[in-house]
This record gives structure tokens, sequence and C-alpha cells, in this order.
């Protein structure tokens, strides 16, 4: 694939984010036609209907063409399926055990990751699957980073941030919580999605109603 168009990393497990070379994911009729220039048949798609909210739900190819309600995380060990989530400034988080039996996408911005969104990621990985955390990866996706992420008092409280700083990194947040959780390894991208206005789609930058979309799947 067109380096230009997706954006990966060395994690060794089939993803991928979107660009908005690939057009508005969130637009049923773009998303067709991106999916089919990639290969992607999109009967195979198990789509996270976002809340912003800490629900990992487990599922299976009966999923498959479905959104999932009041979810904003997905994980499941069924080969040849793929689990999606949208994002425009929130961090995409793709997980995987191991032994790359069992995958999981969650979609994580301040309020999510706040609520625990990663801890329910791996309860989950244990709770259905037996894996504990030391045997899970994890990448951190685009999103907005540090640089542009100015944040208020409210943020500032909730994440124990300094009186003097002014930007949250939302990455460094999550990689905290990860290293509690004793997470074996955590990558992170360092992409930008809102001062990469031609690369990305950024809500804080512009309201906007694109979205980029994330993917992963058992290869």
């Amino acid at each position: 694939m067109d380096n230009k168009i997706i954006v990966e990393n060395n994690f060794n497990i089939w993803h991928l984010t979107t660009t908005k070379f690939c057009g508005n994911m969130k637009n049923a009729e773009e998303r067709k036609i991106f999916c089919k220039s990639v290969g992607i048949g999109e009967s195979k798609i198990v789509f996270a209907n976002q809340i912003h909210g800490t629900l990992v739900k487990k599922v299976s190819h009966k999923d498959c063409g479905n959104f999932i309600e009041s979810c904003d995380g997905l994980i499941t060990n069924d080969k040849d399926i793929y689990l999606c989530i949208f994002t425009a400034d929130c961090m995409p988080i793709f997980f995987t055990s191991r032994d790359y039996s069992v995958v999981s996408l969650i979609h994580s911005g301040w309020r999510g990751l706040a609520e625990g969104i990663i801890e329910s990621a791996v309860i989950s990985f244990l709770r259905d699957f037996g894996i504990s955390p030391s045997d899970i990866f994890a990448y951190i996706g685009p999103h907005i980073r540090e640089c542009c992420y100015r944040v208020g008092e409210d943020l500032k409280k909730i994440f124990n941030v300094g009186p003097k700083k002014e930007y949250l990194s939302l990455a460094k947040q999550a990689q905290a919580q990860m290293k509690k959780l004793n997470i074996a390894k955590v990558y992170t991208s360092s992409h930008c999605t809102c001062h990469e206005y031609e690369m990305f789609y950024s809500y804080r930058r512009e309201k906007t109603d694109g979205r980029m979309m994330s993917l992963i799947k058992i290869s």
C-alpha cells in the first residue's frame, strides 16, 4: 500500500489507520470505495458505535457488518475479520497477545482514558481469553499530540497535570496506565493529527465531521 495513504508501523500484526487521502471513513460511500481499492471486504468488518465510554466488547464473525452499540472497544480471537474504530484526534490503540492469537482495538479520547478503557481491554484479554497483561503488546496510533493539545484546569485536575503546564500528552498518560497494568510492550506513533493538516482530520483544529478509520485483524 502507498505510505502516503496508509499509516503503519513495525507492529508485527496486520493493522492500519487511514489518512485524509482515503476520504472520510464515516461516509459509507467513501468507505466502500476505499475498502474496495485495497481489497478489504466490508462484510468482514465489525464497527464500534462509539460513545466515549469504556465498554470493550468481545466479537466474532457473527458480528461482521454491524455497529456494536454503546461500545468504544472491540476484541476477538476470530481470524479473517476486521475490528474498526473512527478517530479525528482521539487515540486508536491497537492490542495483540504475544502469540498474535487475540487482537483488540479501542477508541480513547481523554474521557475514555480517564474512566478506564485501557484497563477494560486488559480485563477482557484475561477474562475472555486467559491472556495476562505481561503477554500483551500495544500500539498507540496517530492522535492529537502534546504539541497541540492545550487543556483547561478541569483536565489538568483529572490527569494531575501541574498548574504551569498548558499542554497534555494523551500518549504519556496512556503509557503510564499501561505500565501500571504491566503490559509487555508499548509502541507510539509520532504523528499528530492536529498539526499535520494535509494528512489527518482533526476535530480540535476545525470541528470536522471527517474521520480516519483504524482497522486490525489476525493475520
